[in-house]
């Protein structure tokens, strides 16, 4: 087994914990809210600073320094690394500061312009002393203006709404295609061929939540330049079990807070969630203090910076380097964080819920991606940084053999990941999710979105071993300009299947983030293979070929069992879900093993004979 393998399984077992422990955390809100609107509100409101988080903290500036320290620290020793990190960070510090006071002033018009336009609802109802109903058909009255400049629907009714509280609201945009005196089914339940009344629009508790959880992108963009750091003295569990901490702390703080506030969990707990979510990064940066004072770091305020000619310039040449680096970096880092913002804007005109089977998906997609596709780029990264200062054939052709092994090392675990969890997606949400408010119906709509994102796990996982590696290379514009790319097609994409084509699946928005993530990867491949002049392929092809003859044979297998044994399975108990799953799971697992066998693939192989080695 090669170093690579070995620190890709350390960092994969740390990050396990880390993703496990996130999937706890979205149990909970799930378990606690249900798919509502109350839950989108809380997860728009954090994918604000989070994707900031993603795409500038623990991408494109985590990288960036990381790349640049290990040069630093192989040339000039450990104590210039730690100057070079002082001054990172001092610099962090006062950009930050700035990014959030922002971001606080300026969430309610972050939330206006991400939430649709919702009409309040004025229902005459003919028979008022009737028994409510679930669906009824309503004869729409048209749209009139409040004295406060609100819309209000008017719709009469033969006979009460069930579930229809005072308050209740209806997107605008669902009714202003609509004929005054037309009839139309309203619920305030999820159902086909139904205007889906909401109990209250969420857009002032979303920008309330949003203000709250600004900090968090402050801790966590110290908390990544700490991972960087760490990466580069080859430290790579801590870093990330630090994430474990900041999901551990955002669930027992949030839940101790909401039930505070409110102990029957409703909208108004969400609140001490989102103060949960700033105690977690503050968490997630202090678990790693100590093993960087270990390391040789002693803390130090040095700017580096001054003014001249009227410009603000960066004295340092590393530090500098960084920043540069960072900025095409912070586009291309960014891919599918802002595939997925553009997502989740989308999905607030869709029925209620949509944001909350997207996050949940997500969540569950990126388990295989964080195990494997991240963990293999956070040591590639290092490795390949020290390698370019080679700077010969013979170092371009270690960095491109180098990647070959990591591609395949990551193929072999995404392949089975995307067929499993694309053909039993459904089941396996319900295992994760379905409890509490979150019904049968909520699992099989969050299982349909994460069959539709799988189609780009593959993909995804082999970007995530790739990105890093232009940063090392010093080449970042090209990614960045695709990143722009990528996310004109995303948005034209969601629009057509939204305003277009008026689909009301949010699958449809998944489809669109594998598609560009898989257009993503083979851009960075065939461009990596121009600048090295080779990508190993006679060491990538055949093993890869292997790893997908496997996954087919798997995927033959899955089907078959979903339809032989899986009949009506979200309508089971827990228990019998749990044990039919993980029994399949094995059946499956081992015959993936087997057919890796019969195929002779590399990976299980080296694992083997590993294996072996240490019994003997």
């Amino acid at each position: 087994m090669s170093s690579l393998h070995k620190k890709s399984l350390i960092a994969t077992a740390a990050i396990f914990c880390c993703r496990f422990t996130g999937l706890l955390r979205e149990v909970v809100y799930t378990g606690l809210f249900g798919a509502t609107g109350a839950l989108d509100a809380f997860l728009t409101a954090f994918r604000v600073p989070n994707m900031l988080r993603d795409m500038f903290a623990e991408g494109a500036l985590s990288q960036s320094f990381t790349s640049v320290m290990s040069k630093v620290e192989k040339q000039d020793g450990p104590e210039a690394a730690w100057q070079l990190a002082n001054r990172v960070v001092s610099q962090l510090i006062s950009l930050m500061v700035c990014i959030v006071a922002a971001g606080v002033l300026l969430s309610g018009l972050f939330m206006q312009q991400l939430y649709p336009e919702r009409a309040a609802l004025n229902m005459e109802c003919a028979n008022p002393a009737a028994a409510p109903l679930p669906v009824v058909e309503a004869t729409y009255r048209g749209v009139a203006k409040l004295e406060d400049g609100r819309s209000q629907a008017v719709f009469s009714l033969p006979a009460p709404l069930a579930d229809c509280p005072e308050g209740a609201v209806l997107r605008l945009s669902s009714v202003q295609n609509l004929a005054v005196g037309s009839k139309v089914q309203l619920s305030a339940q999820r159902m086909p061929d139904a205007l889906r009344v909401e109990q209250r629009d969420f857009m002032g508790l979303a920008a309330d939540l949003c203000r709250i959880m600004w900090p968090f992108i402050l801790l966590a963009s110290l908390s990544a330049l700490s991972m960087g750091a760490l990466n580069v003295f080859g430290i790579f569990g801590l870093p990330n079990l630090a994430s474990a901490a900041f999901n551990l702390t955002t669930v027992a703080v949030g839940c101790l807070i909401g039930w505070f506030i409110d102990p029957a969990f409703g909208p108004d707990a969400l609140y001490g969630f989102a103060v949960a979510v700033v105690l977690g990064g503050l968490a997630q940066l202090l678990v790693q203090l100590p093993a960087l004072r270990r390391k040789g770091y002693r803390p130090r305020w040095s700017l580096s910076l001054q003014f001249q000619a009227g410009k603000l310039l960066i004295t340092n040449p590393a530090a500098r380097r960084v920043w540069l680096l960072m900025v095409p970096g912070v586009i291309a880092a960014g891919i599918t964080q802002t595939n997925i913002f553009i997502n989740t804007s989308f999905a607030l005109y869709l029925p209620g819920g949509a944001v909350t089977a997207l996050s949940g998906a997500f969540h569950l997609w990126q388990l295989p991606v964080a195990l494997f596709g991240v963990a293999v780029g956070m040591v590639v990264l290092p490795s390949v940084s020290r390698m370019t200062l080679q700077g010969d054939d013979s170092g371009r052709s270690d960095i491109a053999r180098h990647l070959a092994t990591a591609m395949r090392f990551v193929a072999f675990f995404a392949v089975p990941s995307a067929v499993v969890l694309g053909i039993w997606g459904q089941e396996i949400v319900s295992i994760f999710f379905q409890r509490g408010r979150f019904d049968a119906a909520a699992s099989a709509l969050t299982g349909q979105v994460l069959s539709a994102y799988c189609l780009g796990l593959l993909g995804y996982a082999g970007m995530k071993v790739l990105q890093p590696v232009f940063l090392a290379l010093e080449k970042p514009w090209a990614p960045a300009g695709l990143a722009l790319i990528s996310a004109t097609i995303s948005v034209a994409l969601n629009y057509c299947f939204v305003h277009v084509f008026h689909f009301t699946e949010v699958a449809w928005l998944a489809l669109t983030t594998s598609v560009v993530t898989t257009l993503n990867f083979f851009f960075y491949f065939f461009y990596l293979r121009k600048l090295l002049g080779t990508m190993a392929t006679r060491h990538l092809i055949p093993g890869l070929l292997r790893i997908l003859g496997a996954g087919a044979v798997l995927g033959v297998i899955c089907w078959q069992v979903r339809g032989l044994f899986f009949t009506d399975f979200l309508n089971w108990e827990f228990l019998p879900r749990l044990a039919a799953l993980a029994v399949a799971g094995a059946v499956v697992g081992g015959i993936y093993f087997a057919a890796c066998f019969l195929f002779r693939v590399p990976e299980l192989e080296a694992f083997s004979n590993r294996f072996l080695k240490r019994r003997k």
